[in-house]
């Protein structure tokens, strides 16, 4: 779905905003360790501890890219660089899907399975 949406919608070639999506990747990235560790760390001492396999977890998985695609893509029209942000969000939300295959090694690396 995303393959179809994201060509279908990406007007630009990623050529020529590589070092945007490469930001927003590192951005995202940064963003999800800033959301998951130190919200955690807030319950360590109470029953609602979440275990730092669990967290590792959570910060691998991350929340996948349809709702930021769907924002992206609800932009209006004469939105000023509506085709670059859904570029960008589309090479993030791409990105997303690499690292599925290794959910299992992750899960099993951590003991989870």
């Amino acid at each position: 779905m995303f393959l179809l949406i994201g060509a279908h919608e990406a007007q630009q070639h990623f050529g020529t905003i590589g070092l945007a999506v490469l930001a927003a990747i590192a951005l995202v990235t940064l963003g999800r360790a800033l959301a998951i560790y130190p919200l955690c760390a807030l319950f360590n001492r109470s029953p609602l501890r979440v275990a730092a396999p669990h967290q590792h977890v959570l910060f691998w998985g991350g929340l996948r890219g349809a709702l930021a695609l769907a924002l992206a893509l609800g932009l209006p029209a004469d939105f000023p660089q509506r085709d670059a942000v859904v570029t960008v969000t589309f090479g993030c939300r791409i990105l997303d899907f690499c690292p599925g295959p290794d959910d299992d090694a992750l899960l099993r690396r951590l003991g989870q399975l």
